[in-house]
This record gives structure tokens, sequence and C-alpha cells, in this order.
């Protein structure tokens, strides 16, 4: 329970600091820097490891709310709209893949139209890591309005494609155009008694660092670094990799401090988890609950 209220379920912090605590053999690293630092009078090298709790959801609940608007073509593509932005942080692909798995059809097939206001109105911040929750969760409710509509038509004939079965349905006149709604469930504040639900889920992670400085310059620089992140089962593991290094570490530093270049390495397997498409967001991103993945990634320095 947390100090506000708030029941903490699902919490894998512990397994991810116990593999992260084998994966960078801190016991190891903790003997060299040692060593290190006897032998070196001017250059000094440091360790440590850091856990990380992310509260996913806007803290003001109104704001837990998005909207969709999917269009289905008699030859089998989609267009859909939401109204998320995209920022370079990969948004517009992952709600693609929401409508292209939903359909069963390929991601080539899925076209979306940048955000506007005229086709998704009244739009929350894109922001607090809940964008793709949000909007994914939106596409996925519109999809399934539109199948919803499909499946008498499906279940007369045995269509060879998605877009067969596209074609008959505009001969039989359905409608193949949708609106969805998402509001986040179970999120609430109170804010004047400091109590309350106010994040649909938490994402956990943890991280270790070796840092070597100049103790007559202060020049510094970070030896390597070794993250693991749950982040459930990932829509798209190169965009959350993505995120959680080139976003949410690549950021200006000291003067002197050497650039980084991430370098993801394994995948790792776990338990359930509450994200849009059984996924976490991992903050820079439900529903369901189905295997948890961990990513183990290394920052090469240059």
């Amino acid at each position: 329970m947390l100090h506000y209220g708030q029941l903490v379920q699902d919490c894998t912090i512990s397994s991810v600091w116990d593999e992260l605590k084998v994966s960078c053999n801190f016991e190891e690293a903790r003997k060299v820097v040692s060593s290190f630092n006897t032998n070196n009078r001017w250059s000094k090298r440091g360790i440590a490891m850091v856990p990380t709790k992310l509260g996913i959801s806007f803290s003001v609940k109104f704001m837990n709310q998005a909207g969709a608007l999917v269009q289905v073509y008699s030859d089998g593509t989609v267009l859909l709209t939401h109204g998320g932005v995209e920022m370079g942080q990969g948004l517009h692909t992952k709600v693609a893949q929401v409508a292209a798995s939903s359909f069963n059809i390929p991601l080539s097939s899925v076209f979306t139209s940048e955000t506007s206001t005229d086709k998704v109105p009244n739009a929350s911040a894109t922001a607090a890591s809940a964008s793709s929750d949000l909007y994914g969760a939106a596409v996925l409710d519109t999809c399934q309005q539109i199948k919803a509509r499909m499946e008498p038509i499906a279940s007369r004939a045995n269509h060879k494609s998605f877009a067969e079965l596209a074609q008959a349905c505009y001969i039989e006149r359905v409608d193949l155009s949708a609106h969805g709604f998402h509001a986040t469930p179970d999120v609430a504040f109170d804010w004047t008694h400091g109590k309350g639900t106010p994040y649909h889920y938490f994402t956990y992670g943890a991280a270790f660092a070796e840092v070597e400085i100049d103790t007559l310059t202060g020049d510094f620089h970070i030896r390597t670094a070794d993250i693991v992140m749950d982040l459930g089962f990932s829509l798209n593991p190169a965009i959350d990799i993505g995120q959680q290094l080139i976003l949410a570490r690549y950021v200006p530093s000291r003067q002197g401090a050497r650039r980084r270049l991430p370098w993801p390495t394994t995948v790792r397997h776990g338990g359930p988890d509450p994200g849009m498409g059984q996924r976490r967001d991992g903050g820079a991103p439900g529903l369901g609950s189905a295997a948890r993945r961990r990513r183990r990634v290394f920052f090469l320095y240059f």
C-alpha cells in the first residue's frame, strides 16, 4: 500500500533488481572498481544501482480518455485517425499495429492520418507515458465495432482475404466506418485529502552504471550501463527500447561528458500485466494479461 492509499499489484521490482544484479555482475564490478581506485591517484571510478517505479496514467482523471476514427475501404485497406501526436516516439506505428492485429491484416494495409481535431476532438495531451494505452485501446474499440458489423457477412461464406470480406460488406451496404472511445478504468484521486488511485498500473525497472572521473579536471564519462525494464508484452520491442534509451537517456549533460550510443541485447519473459496489448508503457508506453518481457540493454560509449 502506497502512502496515498493505492494498492500496488503485480510488483516485479524484486525480480528485476535481482536479474540486474546478476547481469551486471555487481559484486565483481565492485571489486574491480575498488582495485582501480587503490592503484590510481587522480582517476576514480564508482558504481551504483538504482530502482525505478513509474505510475502510468494522468493524475487528473478527466485526461484519461481517448478517441479514434477507423475506416475500412472496400479494397481491404484501413485508414485510422486518433487523438495522439506522433513526435518520433512511434505512437502511430503502435496504434496501427493494434488495428492490423485486430483485423488480422498486414501492417502495410493500415494507414494513419495526421492528428486532427476535425476527426477526433477533445484530445488529451500526448504525455504521461499513457498515449499507447489510451489510443491503442480506443482504436481497438473501434475495430471491434466494425468487426461486429462484418461478422454476419463473414459467416455466410469463406472469404479468402480481408479484402474480399470488405468488398462483400460494401456490396451488402455495411457501415465500415466507426468512432471508438476509451476511458481508463479505476483511476481517481482526491486532491483535498491526498488519497486515491491515480495510476492504472506501474512500470518497474532498475539501472546499473559505472562512472570514471578525473579528479583534477572534473571530466567524467560513463564506462558502462546496464538496464532491466519490465515492459510487459511489448507491441513493438524496437520502439520501446528506443524510447527507454534514446528519448529517456540521451539528454544534454555536463560539458565533457561523452555522447552515448545505446545497444540493445536480450529479451526476457515473465508474468501478467495490465497494459494495452498486454504491455506496460516504459515512460518516455489497459487491457488483459499475458506474458511479461524484460529487456536488458547496454550502453556503449565513444
